[in-house]
């Protein structure tokens, strides 16, 4: 039966050089103590901490993983996404730690074959990308380029896959609301399940210790249907100490409409969208959409299709769902991506990624930072800023359409929408669409192979990745193509016979009226 302690007491069990597999939660009130004892006694030190989705305060503020970047601390990184932590991108790209991104899906998945003792996860996910050892092995700096791969290529029935080696986690740090008195643990005012049973599995198995952090304690036995992570599998309880320790999301101190306990009006929760460059790419990129769908939407401008959905009245048409496992509802957007206000339903986020890497979306709409003529994206790493590839590789890999939204240029672009027309006030100083991609997230080789549909929406123009490269097929209407469009880029892409201009109503004040022609 596990032990109820302090957080500090907790971590006196941790042991140097352990490996630390983190459940990426707000454990506000765990979290802290890592480098409280350190400071104190030099324990715990050269940890190797392991996380896969991204928590962060997007700042230097010492919350999230950001508690995890000390030196001397920490030793090791392997993690699914790190941009939201400033504090950890630093000590990455001041090659101060070693540093290894990997797919969130495919460490999520990993958990689950290390539980089992299996010899790693062999997967399709990953092959082109900057993963894959014959590029850059996930390696994320320079001190790390001498570490061992992670990560290799095998051949199964004369196809190439990858196999993300299995490694032995010590240490598990999760989360609940409320644990019985067997230490059985419930989720039900969390607004996630995350891999909480997978990692606690993992480590349990490896001969390691599980902490979990929960809300409160119950003298009453849970009923075993609402058991999301059985009192076998942990250690030590701790709870917490104040709401603030143990928040819904960093930015967010409890909300009931994503654990589902209230269900709020999601029409008053849509705000007004003023017509502008990230309404007129969501538009695009939203009549793509049709009734049934199954759909994933990234962070910032990907985003905002809920939105336009939402205006042309077929949002409830869909199902949109999130990678850390919410199914249905009102994703979150912006820095405080991940849960949704009135969801259907709830998964593990490994389950989630198995449903994605099984072809289950429909459609996904995410970000780009850079576009190469190959069609490769890059998200996850601009000069020396890490960001971290998320799920971005395990869902743009395995979605049946993929849509990338994003500026033309950046930095500084003006651009104004009005009357079905675009017009550039001022030109951008960073250029997107490169001769070659810093990192490649997305493999537009691998795309091609594969003969997937993939689309590039800008408020200028659209691309297709058609088998020869990437092709110019739509163009604002006003502008011209050689001096607006063409002498922006780091090369020159295909052009297609007839190149169409964008639906004018994409520029317009008035709706659009997509649900006229939703199929």
């Amino acid at each position: 039966m596990p032990k109820i302690v302090t957080a500090d007491e907790a971590i006196r069990s941790v042991p140097d050089g352990a490996t630390v597999l983190i459940v990426p939660t707000p454990a506000e009130e765990l979290y802290p103590a890592f480098y409280r004892s350190f400071a104190a006694t030099g324990s715990p030190k050269d940890l190797t901490v392991v996380w896969a989705a991204g928590l962060g305060p997007l700042s230097f503020e010492r919350k999230g993983m950001n508690h995890f970047a000390y030196t001397g601390m920490v030793k090791r990184i392997i993690a699914g996404h790190i941009g939201l932590n400033y504090e950890v991108a630093k000590m990455i790209a001041t090659n101060q730690v070693e540093a290894y991104n990997l797919p969130q899906g495919t460490l999520c998945q990993l958990y689950r074959e290390i539980a089992a003792h299996r010899c790693g996860l062999i997967t399709r996910v990953g092959l082109g990308t900057f993963v894959d050892p014959r590029i850059e092995g996930g390696k994320m700096n320079d001190r790390t380029k001498a570490c061992e791969d992670l990560v290799e290529v095998v051949r199964i029935d004369g196809q190439e896959m990858l196999r993300y080696k299995p490694f032995t986690p010590q240490v598990g740090l999760i989360r609940g609301t409320t644990a019985d008195p067997e230490g059985n643990i419930t989720i039900e005012e969390e607004g996630l399940c995350m891999e909480n049973l997978d990692g606690a599995m993992a480590v349990r198995n490896s001969g390691g210790i599980v902490i979990a952090q929960v809300q409160r304690l119950s003298d009453r036995p849970a009923c075993p249907h609402d058991v999301r992570i059985p009192g076998v599998f942990v250690d030590y309880i701790v709870v917490a100490s104040s709401p603030e320790s143990h928040p819904a999301t960093l930015f967010v101190q409890y909300d009931p409409s994503y654990s589902g306990k209230v269900r709020v009006d999601l029409d008053k929760e849509f705000k007004p969208w003023p017509l502008g460059v990230e309404k007129v790419i969501a538009r695009r990129a939203a009549m793509e959409l049709r009734r049934g769908y199954q759909v994933n939407l990234g962070v910032g401008i990907a985003m905002g299709v809920s939105a336009v959905a939402h205006e042309e009245g077929i949002f409830r048409s869909l199902m949109l769902n999130t990678e850390v496992g919410v199914l249905g509802g009102l994703p979150e957007g912006g820095k405080n991506f991940g849960p949704a206000k009135n969801p259907s339903a709830f998964v593990s986020q490994t389950e989630m990624f198995d449903f994605y890497d099984g072809g289950g979306l429909d459609l996904t709409c995410v970000g780009l930072a850079q576009v190469d003529k190959e069609g490769n994206v890059n998200v996850s790493k601009i000069g020396p800023r890490v960001i971290g590839c998320g799920g971005f590789i395990n869902i743009t890999q395995s979605s049946k359409e993929v849509i990338f939204c994003g500026e033309f240029t950046a930095a500084g672009a003006q651009t104004e929408a009005k009357d079905g027309q675009l017009q550039i006030r001022a030109e951008g100083k960073v250029m997107k669409f490169v001769d070659q991609v810093e990192q490649i997230t997305f493999s537009g080789k691998a795309a091609r192979k594969d003969g997937r549909k993939v689309l590039y929406v800008t408020e200028r123009c659209v691309f297709r990745l058609v088998p020869e490269g990437l092709m110019l097929i739509e163009l604002a209407p006003g502008l011209d193509l050689e001096k607006d469009v063409l002498s922006h880029m780091g090369f020159r892409p295909l052009i297609a016979p007839e190149v169409k201009p964008m639906d004018p109503r994409i520029f317009r004040e008035e709706r659009m009226g997509i649900a006229n022609w939703l199929g």
